[in-house]
């Protein structure tokens, strides 16, 4: 059992990896957002920077995709959070 969580853990990390040196800063934004909804429902709490983390990007580039999907009303910001708004549109913007 402990094999198979380390195997799918190093599997998870090589497709990041990968995703990394492969997919456009925005989409992957998208998709670490996607995610997260999915983790957390409409509200995800996180700031900008730590979105920018998990997506392999900076803070400016995270900042820049999120308004360009609020103001494509995708999502809504707020300080710390994020929610969306319309699910499907962020799962076409994320290449799914």
């Amino acid at each position: 059992m402990l094999v198979r969580l380390l195997a799918q853990q190093v599997r998870r990390l090589s497709e990041l990896l990968v995703e990394a040196y492969t997919v456009d800063a925005d989409v992957r934004v998208a998709r670490r957002l996607l995610e997260l909804s999915e983790e957390y429902g409409t509200v995800v709490p996180l700031t900008q920077e730590q979105l920018a983390g998990l997506a392999g990007t900076s803070r400016a580039t995270a900042n820049r995709v999120l308004r360009h999907l609020e103001r494509a009303g995708v999502l809504s910001l707020g300080r710390g959070r994020t929610a969306v708004v319309d699910r499907e549109a962020l799962a076409r913007a994320a290449g799914r």
